[in-house]
């Protein structure tokens, strides 16, 4: 976010909520302070991050106002209403947001390729475990095996019948 769009958005919060004195009085000390910021050698960016949301500052500003509203009952201008006005800075809010998080839809073939690939992975990630554990009770099984074979011996074979 840039200084201007950061008054801009504190100007549109503020609108309706207050009179305009006050939003203009904010005006001028927000921009006044990020340029002493900016003079001091901070980014914009720092200075902005610093302060935070604009739509929290003009909470602020609106409850050190005693949070009155100069246009009581049902603020309109050339027939667009405040809620219409607010329901446009969180549209605008979310189309930021989605342009920053974005989510993609494999299909047909790549999904298939995706598919054999992962499934090979697990196969190769099974094939790892189960060899792990004949490696472990490798030294066992040449005993073992051993051992079975003299009993076998010892107990002869049986005829079934």
């Amino acid at each position: 976010m840039e200084k201007k769009e950061f008054l801009e958005r504190l100007a549109r919060a503020l609108a309706g909520q207050v009179s305009q004195a006050v939003i203009e009085e904010n005006l001028r000390y927000y921009d006044s302070y990020l340029s002493e910021e900016m003079a001091k050698g901070k980014t914009i960016h720092q200075v902005l991050e610093e302060l935070g949301d604009p739509r929290l500052i003009a909470k602020s500003i609106i409850d050190a106002n005693g949070g009155e509203n100069p246009m009581a009952g049902v603020y309109e201008d050339a027939g667009r209403s405040f809620d219409d006005d607010r329901r446009t800075i969180y549209q605008e809010e979310e189309e930021e947001a989605r342009k920053r998080f974005r989510s993609y839809r494999i299909q047909g073939f790549w999904a298939m390729i995706l598919l054999v690939a992962i499934l090979c992975l697990v196969l190769l990630l099974v094939g790892t475990i189960i060899g792990g554990i004949f490696l472990l009770i490798r030294p066992l099984l040449l005993p073992l095996l051993v051992c079975w074979l003299v009993y076998w011996m010892i107990r002869g074979p049986r005829s079934r019948g």
